[in-house]
């Protein structure tokens, strides 16, 4: 090492360690080794990289200003907004690019197309079967993989997520349905066996309601004016750019919050597959209160009922476990037994009096055709805002941890906020063709991609075969038993419902992860599906922000004939610079840590004794720390954010160290801290753009004293 007075120039020989200086092996430089280069070479091809140039402070790094001051005009001209292109409307549209520019229709189209078929085959029984989860006619969860989905193919940058009906979601919307469409018109599903008595009870629902609110609402009413504000929600979302919000729900989360639905999903079943009617039940302790309803009414359950639902569910589970993986290894597509259970279960019913002789309660009238256009109720777009701000979240931190778990596996990117419009204008076109809030299907999703669907064409071609089936197959499905949907549900949910195994490895890889998943699932299944998505939230933000107030604090050391400087207490070859106490910050400074950063900087400042003579500096609390250096590095490369609590603390410690007689140098600090330093005017620091200029600057500054 070198360095030259008049210049004040430095040459370091800095060697490519990986991990080799934590071999304490010997003593000696290995610098001082004449086999170095040799045996180095031979060590994963490192080499020694010779550096020379001048010891800098930030502010010459500036071209020509060196006051350090920012050129605003030019920095106005670089974030000058530019005129709309062309590459603009491909990103609000990427289906413009992947579609007409990109899309290889020899080899793509016929993957696309059997991925779509399949997923079309598997939306018939799911979308049906959650449809009924939402409190609507079995169709409508035909019309929601059709109408959205298209949307979501031209505006999504996902190539594999399946959506359209989601369990959870179509629970969450139909709790919203049952809460408004019954509170206003309880008579519309009751029986009424004149026109008169039917004339009287409108009379009297209008005469109780306010004037206006006077309107009644049906099932479908409610829940496409759920869909339009979730739209409407995810839509404003994109606006301020929100995509964010999917990391707030980790992936701990996610999967107490799905394992916790899927047991509301299942609980909302049984009285298909028992066969008797059950209270609804809300608020707390909910699923205990339907249990014990049906122990109380075990006696009025329908046998035939449930030896359909337990035959049913067998047969699922009994090829899901012993036969799927099987067949499927000798097939170029999944076997679609859920499609294969509903043909049979409709054949059996349409060709027998099962039905009227033991009291099976069916699926009914099913429309032909699709829905018409009609704009949703928007007087209670604000009654169901709660909800649906609730839903708008779920549904689409789903999809995305779906959409970024195959673009990880499979190596292309997602844009997060055109996630949110794709999903938002789906929804608000969807509302006004009778659909529920859409979401990727995890069943679904991993079929598509696993048969070998490229792109959101096999979406469009799915969505193209339902069309059919709505317009002409749908009716025949009028004689399938309700329990029959209900059956496939749960056995779609099992391994949902499994998720509950992952507490034991989630808890022995990290505790608070742990938590988090436990005080989600059990918030869900004890109170609320919407009050534990917010207590998962709020014990994961409790999380954060606790290890947010625990600041990293270290003191480095130098690798010896280098400029590299490591934690002393991790590294064993490091040693202190002589005179100079470097002290290595990560995290942010705000108000909630500012008073921890202050005690452990005091509290390193007196470790590692030295030659020189204490120096004792004075601290509010009442104490005295003792310290054995001349100057004090801080390396502010870990500090990401500084509020002015924490700056004001900051510039405290500034002082008390200038009071003590101790030079205080900050070191690689980022721009935007820097600048809030600078405008404090800290006292007599000055800048440094690494350890390692700081370091040099005081020993040069030591040799001119000399």
């Amino acid at each position: 090492m070198m360095i030259g007075n008049g210049e004040n120039t430095l040459i370091c020989e800095k060697d490519t360690y990986g991990t080799f200086f934590d071999d304490a092996t010997s003593e000696t430089s290995l610098l001082n080794n004449d086999n170095y280069s040799r045996v180095m070479g031979k060590m994963s091809g490192s080499v020694v990289i010779n550096v020379k140039r001048p010891v800098y402070q930030l502010d010459d790094l500036h071209d020509g200003n060196t006051n350090g001051d920012v050129d605003l005009e030019a920095t106005a001209k670089r974030k000058k907004v530019s005129k709309l292109k062309w590459s603009d409307v491909k990103t609000v549209v990427p289906a413009i690019d992947w579609l007409f520019t990109n899309y290889n229709w020899s080899e793509d189209f016929f993957k696309d197309f059997v991925a779509g078929f399949t997923v079309a085959v598997l939306n018939i029984p799911q979308g049906m079967a959650y449809a009924m989860l939402g409190n609507v006619d079995p169709t409508v969860g035909l019309y929601m993989a059709i109408m959205p989905v298209i949307v979501y193919s031209l505006l999504g940058t996902s190539r594999h997520v399946s959506m359209g009906s989601f369990s959870v979601v179509c629970l969450m919307t139909g709790k919203v349905v049952s809460t408004y469409a019954n509170a206003n018109a309880n008579y519309i599903n009751a029986d009424i066996n004149a026109d008169a008595t039917a004339g009287t009870m409108v009379d009297q629902a209008v005469s109780l309601q306010p004037h206006d609110a006077a309107a009644v609402y049906t099932s479908i009413e409610v829940a496409t004016a759920v869909t339009l504000m979730v739209g409407l929600i995810q839509i404003l979302m994109y606006v301020f750019r929100l995509g964010v919000v999917c990391t707030i729900l980790s992936e701990t989360l996610v999967s107490g919050f799905t394992a916790g639905a899927a047991v509301h999903v299942v609980t909302s079943q049984m009285k298909e597959l028992l066969g008797v009617k059950i209270d609804n039940h809300n608020g707390l302790f909910q699923i205990v209160l339907t249990y014990y309803d049906i122990g109380n009414r075990i006696r009025d359950v329908n046998f035939a009922t449930i030896t359909v639902s337990f035959v049913t569910v067998f047969l699922l589970l009994s090829y899901n476990t012993h036969l799927k993986a099987f067949i499927n290894k000798r097939l170029f597509m999944p076997v679609p037994i859920e499609l294969i259970t509903i043909v049979i279960g409709t054949t059996l019913f349409q060709f027998t009096t099962f039905s009227e002789d033991y009291q099976i309660k069916l699926i009914g009238e099913i429309e032909r055709g699709l829905p018409d256009f009609k704009p949703p109720p928007v007087n209670l777009l604000m009654s169901v805002i709660t909800e649906s701000v609730i839903i708008a979240i779920v549904a689409y931190s789903i999809t995305m941890s779906m959409a970024l778990l195959f673009s990880e596996k499979l190596k292309y990117t997602i844009d997060t906020n055109q996630e949110l419009l794709a999903q938002g204008v789906g929804n608000v076109f969807g509302s006004f063709f009778s659909c529920l809030p859409f979401a990727a299907s995890l069943s679904r999703s991993a079929t598509q991609q696993t048969v070998g669907g490229r792109t959101q064409m096999a979406s469009i071609v799915s969505a193209g075969l339902l069309v059919a089936v709505v317009l002409w197959i749908g009716h025949l499905f009028q004689p399938l038993p309700r329990c029959v949907l209900a059956s496939i549900t749960i056995v779609a949910l099992k391994d949902i419902l499994l998720q509950v195994r992952d507490v034991v490895r989630v808890w022995r890889t990290s505790k608070a992860d742990a938590a988090i998943w436990i005080a989600t699932y059990a918030t869900v299944v004890l109170v609320e599906i919407d009050v534990g998505l917010l207590a998962g939230v709020i014990v994961s933000l409790f999380f954060v922000f606790s290890r947010g107030i625990g600041t990293g604090v270290v003191v480095l050391g130098r690798i010896p004939d280098t400029d590299l400087y490591v934690d002393m207490d991790r590294y064993r070859r490091a040693v202190e610079v002589p005179r100079v106490r470097i002290v290595h910050y990560s995290g942010s400074l705000n108000v909630t840590n500012r008073n921890v950063f202050r005690e452990k900087v005091h509290g390193v400042l007196s470790r590692y004794d030295g030659q020189l003579a204490p120096i004792t500096i004075s601290i509010n609390s009442g104490k005295e720390t003792v310290v054995r250096a001349q100057c004090v590095v801080f390396d502010l490369s870990g500090m990401h954010y500084v509020d002015s609590s924490g700056l004001t603390m900051f510039a405290r410690l500034v002082d008390q160290l200038n009071e003590a007689g101790l030079l205080v140098y900050v070191a690689a600090v980022s721009g935007n801290v820097y600048d809030c330093m600078r405008a404090r005017q800290l006292g007599s620091v000055q800048f440094f753009p690494s350890v390692h200029d700081a370091v040099e600057y005081y020993n040069n500054l030591e040799e001119l004293r000399a």
